[in-house]
């Protein structure tokens, strides 16, 4: 018996010791191949193999899972348009809060400064106030101060449309990757009004002289070759030496976020709603109705002064508004209740939420993984091309028929770039609720119906508000809304994936 202990003792050992070797050669030096990495003189492969994962600012972690997901309550008088399936996600980061007034206030202001001279970029970015006005009801100071008053900084930020909310993403990207280069040395800051100046003067040159995460490369190259320190040098990662602008690829390598901010989909908003369901197992979606512990809307568990109190803004009576009685406003500060099992605050109530997803009545033709209606792919050249940029920086050292070729024997030959297309509609299973492109579609609807055909353009939204009832605080309920409108109890959070393994192992 002692000999056999020892033996497993001896094996696991040198397991250990194998394991541990490994990692370093495997770092330093190609497994295959032999020849070391990064050394001019042994080798040609540059390599950074050292790892360590970014945290967007104002995001907490979410952790994988496979579970249950579906509509959890018994909902007598409305369509079951959201199944009982299992569904896995893959972990990602999620904005604590709804984004705020703030928020949204210091992405317009970026815009009227750096577009001082085009104001049609500014206004296309500024909320509808209009919101709040009512026929019969009198919310003029709400739609005349709730966005741009001090005093609602910290309340969620409304009558803002999906693709604004996309857009908004698309912007806070592009800011938070810049800050990291500035960070690193890799470029300098340039003041707002200077960028506004350039960009007057170049109007078709903005991608050399506004940071864009799409364009990094090119924007990184632009700025080492008009730097102070010449066209032909530049910092390093280290900031200890010199390195040719030809390098910039190597230069950014690891720098930027691993990826970009961007609206949840609905997969990821409904399970991130109910906090953590590996407590309960997936009983935790037979048994709660919301982001909380029960299927009550009220505070039970709580010390003898919290006890009863509510856990959400909604509506519990006609004309009963729960942030109105308790804080004299119809939205709440985004801190003001408590936050789920996730560290996520207001995951119903206060204001609905969009997701990226296009609506559709029924959610059974999706994957079971990363689930997900809406996908939109770019063309087969515009992919090709973008391979093209990411694997070839120095493409002026690439003739234009040269670069048509590659892309040509991209398509045509090696075939993987065949991904374009539009598949909002694929797989649809309900004609009726989508317009599609066949006229099949309309032979026997009325005008009507016509009229109210959801579109390939209406996109879901979650979570309940201020003005609904109860039922829709289950993280369950879905609705729709053209993407183009907004209203008064419709925000957003944003979402960014995580690349790689779990962010703990």
């Amino acid at each position: 018996m002692k000999s056999i202990v020892k033996i497993s003792l001896f094996c696991c050992a040198l397991v250990a010791v194998m394991t541990g070797c490994q990692k370093d050669p495997m770092a330093s030096a190609s497994e295959r191949t032999g020849w070391k990495y990064n050394d001019p003189n042994q080798g040609f492969f540059s390599v950074k193999s050292e790892y360590v994962r970014k945290v967007p600012a104002g995001m907490v972690y979410v952790p994988v899972t496979s579970t249950v997901i579906g509509q959890n309550g018994e909902m007598m008088s409305m369509q079951n348009n959201n199944v009982k399936r299992r569904a896995s996600a893959s972990g990602f980061y999620m904005d604590m809060y709804e984004v705020t007034n703030m928020n949204w206030r210091e992405y317009v202001d970026w815009l009227s400064q750096v577009y001082k001279y085009d104001p049609f970029k500014v206004v296309v970015a500024l909320p509808d106030e209009t919101v709040w006005r009512k026929e019969l009801g009198y919310n003029e100071p709400l739609m005349n101060e709730y966005y741009s008053h001090v005093a609602f900084s910290y309340y969620p930020v409304v009558g803002v449309s999906w693709k604004q909310a996309q857009a908004y993403c698309e912007w806070r990207t592009d800011r938070l990757n810049e800050l990291e280069l500035i960070r690193n040395g890799v470029v300098t800051f340039t003041p707002l009004n200077e960028l506004c100046e350039l960009v007057r003067e170049s109007p078709d040159s903005t991608e050399n002289i506004l940071f864009s995460t799409k364009h990094a490369r090119d924007y990184a190259y632009y700025q080492a070759q008009n730097s102070e320190y010449g066209p032909d040098l530049r910092y390093d990662t280290d900031g200890d030496e010199d390195v040719s602008p030809r390098e910039y690829g190597v230069v950014i390598d690891g720098m930027l976020y691993d990826a970009a901010c961007r609206l949840p989909t609905e997969l990821e908003w409904e399970y991130a709603a109910y906090g953590n369901p590996s407590i309960h197992g997936n009983e935790y979606y037979e048994t709660h109705s919301y982001p909380w512990s029960g299927a009550q809307v009220r505070d039970l568990h709580a010390k003898k002064e919290d006890k009863g109190k509510f856990m959400a803004n909604f509506m519990r009576g006609r004309g009963t508004v729960v942030g109105q009685d308790m804080n004299n406003t119809l939205t709440v500060p985004v801190t003001y209740f408590q936050p789920n099992a996730f560290g996520l605050y207001n995951m119903a109530g206060n204001v609905n939420e969009w997701v990226m997803d296009v609506y559709r009545a029924s959610t059974s033709p999706v994957d079971e993984i990363n689930s997900f209606r809406g996908n939109k792919f770019e063309s087969d050249s515009v992919y090709a091309n973008q391979m093209i940029q990411k694997y070839f920086p120095n493409l002026d050292e690439i003739s234009e028929a040269d670069r048509d070729s590659m892309r040509r024997l991209m398509i045509a030959e090696r075939g993987f770039t065949k991904v374009g297309g539009d598949f909002r509609d694929f797989k649809d299973g309900d004609i009726l609720s989508s317009l599609g492109d066949s006229v099949l579609v309309y032979k026997d609807a009325t005008p009507i119906e016509r009229a109210n055909m959801i579109s390939n353009t209406a996109r879901v939204y979650k979570g309940g508000s201020w003005k609904d009832r109860a039922m829709w605080l289950n993280p369950s309920m879905r609705r729709s809304l053209e993407e183009t409108k907004c209203r008064s109890d419709i925000g957003f959070r944003c979402v960014m994936s995580i690349v790689g393994g779990n962010e703990f192992n």
